[in-house]
C-alpha cells in the first residue's frame, strides 16, 4: 500500500478500534439506549458500518474503470472535501443519512455488526492495495453531498465521519 494511503488507513483503523472497544464495554442497555429519539450507540455503529460498506462497494466498482475515464480531483475536490470536513466537525449541524444506506434496525446485534464492520474494513485495506501513485489524484469516490473526491479525501471523510459519531456514542452512553 502506498505510504500516504497506509498512514490514513492506519489512523482510520486506530479510530475504529478505539470506538469499537468503547462500545464493546457498554452494557446491552447502554448500547441500545436511545435518548430523545436519536440513534443508540449500536445504531450509530450499524450506520458507520453501512456507510463504509457503501463506500467500499462504490470504490470497488469505480476502480475497474480505466484511469483516463476517472476525473482528476483538482482544486474543486479539495474545496468540496474541505467543506465536507468542516461540516462534519460542526456538531450543531444535523445530517440526514442518505437513503441508499437503507432502514435502521431498532436493536442491531452489536457482536454481528462489529464482525461485519471489521470484515468491511479488511476489504477496504485490500482495495487500497490496488491504488498506485497515478490513481491518487483521481476522484474515485462520489460523496452524496460533496461530489467527487480523491481516495485520500475519501479516507479523510471516513475518519471525520467516524470521529463525529464516536463523540455521539460517548455522549449518548453516559
Amino acid at each position: 500500500m502506498l505510504g500516504k494511503l497506509q498512514k490514513e488507513f492506519d489512523s482510520l483503523n486506530n479510530l475504529l478500534e478505539r470506538t469499537l472497544d468503547f462500545a464493546g464495554n457498554l452494557s446491552n442497555d447502554k448500547l441500545h439506549q436511545s435518548p430523545k429519539g436519536v440513534w443508540s450507540a449500536a445504531q450509530i455503529i450499524y450506520h458507520l458500518k453501512e456507510s463504509e460498506k457503501g463506500t467500499l462497494m462504490y470504490l470497488e466498482k469505480k476502480i475497474q474503470s480505466p484511469k483516463a475515464e476517472v476525473a482528476k480531483g483538482g482544486i474543486s475536490s479539495k474545496i468540496r472535501s474541505f467543506m465536507l470536513s468542516r461540516a462534519l466537525r460542526n456538531y450543531n449541524k444535523k445530517f440526514k443519512a442518505p437513503s441508499i444506506l437503507g432502514e435502521m434496525p431498532e436493536k442491531p446485534n452489536f457482536t454481528e455488526v462489529r464482525s461485519e464492520y471489521l470484515e468491511v474494513r479488511k476489504k477496504m485495506g485490500l482495495l487500497l492495495e490496488k491504488f498506485d501513485k497515478d490513481m491518487l489524484g483521481r476522484a474515485y469516490f462520489k460523496h452524496p453531498r460533496a461530489g467527487r473526491i480523491t481516495i485520500l479525501q475519501t479516507l479523510e471523510f471516513l475518519n471525520d465521519h467516524l470521529e463525529r459519531h464516536e463523540d455521539q456514542i460517548i455522549e449518548r452512553s453516559s
